[in-house]
């Protein structure tokens, strides 16, 4: 038995290790002449720059559910303000991410903030499902959310229903009411809807009438709700009042590396009613 127990011990120890690709290394002292057998990988995973590194970077929004004790999905923020020519590449990071997460036994969907002008483009859409396809990922876990009102409806449309053939599921961010926005919700069946908390913070009654209104049909009609920018308690007051399904903000917790996430279970409001929940189990009575 003491052979199998090293061999389960190594086995252990190397897959808890950190993940590390080689193309997270520099290549900078490479460049510099110096020999190529004394540069340890060490010393180039020590020089990265964590701007320039998207592995490193904090780019990834934990999004939970509204008691904030499960991580429903993560949102990719370098995609929300990419230019069209960095567009897929982020694209492929976030799929990346999926794949490194699955290695970790986490599945965990990913939303891919993408500007409507990208899928009115034939090119980008091509692009974008060659992408889906070779990573061969399971349905579900790549979402896109559409940020801003498209231009032209028909071309949207026609690159919204490729990538729905593909599996790939649809939320709108920074809803805003808008009629055209609520039909092309219906009709493509979106995942989910995503209501700034501004928009709750506002003392015009007619529209937050009018939002309260939006919110119960889309909840008719199987569509998911959820509130983006929690920043204050009385968002997240909102949020209860509403029945409101997914909240994701600096409230409940700040943005992350894909590595961290792994080990993201709950949120900091999760964590708070965990441990209140906890101490009253264990001593219902008030006992010591």
């Amino acid at each position: 038995m003491i052979p199998k127990s090293r061999f389960y011990n190594l086995v252990m120890s190397w897959r808890n290790k950190p993940f590390r690709e080689l193309r997270d290394i520099e290549h900078s002292e490479w460049q510099d002449g110096a020999p190529k057998d004394k540069i340890m990988v060490s010393e180039g995973i020590a020089s990265i720059n964590p701007s320039k590194n998207p592995y490193r970077g904090t780019h990834f929004e934990p999004i939970f559910n509204l008691p904030g004790s499960t991580l429903k999905g993560v949102l990719y923020r370098p995609l929300i303000d990419a230019p069209p020519s960095e567009v897929l590449r982020h694209c492929m990071e976030g799929i990346d991410a999926i794949h490194y997460w699955q290695c970790s036994n986490r599945i965990i969907p990913l939303i891919l903030p993408i500007n409507t002008e990208i899928l009115q483009a034939s090119e980008y859409v091509d692009s974008l499902c060659d992408l889906i396809l070779n990573s061969r990922l399971p349905i579900g876990l790549v979402n896109v959310g559409l940020l801003q009102k498209p231009s032209e409806s028909s071309t949207l449309i026609q690159g919204i229903a490729r990538l729905r053939r593909l599996g790939v599921l649809f939320h709108w961010l920074n809803f805003d009411s808008d009629p055209d926005i609520i039909k092309l919700i219906v009709d493509f069946q979106f995942e989910a809807v995503h209501i700034h908390a501004e928009l709750l913070r506002d003392n015009k009654s007619l529209q937050i009438e009018q939002l309260i209104e939006q919110i119960n049909l889309f909840k008719k009609w199987g569509c998911k709700i959820g509130l983006s920018h929690v920043t204050f308690v009385h968002d997240n007051e909102m949020a209860y009042q509403l029945g409101i399904d997914y909240c994701y903000g600096s409230l409940m917790l700040t943005p992350v590396s894909r590595h961290q996430i792994v080990h993201v279970q709950d949120s900091r409001i999760g964590k708070a009613l965990f441990s209140i929940q906890k101490s009253e189990k264990l001593n219902p009575q008030g006992d010591l």
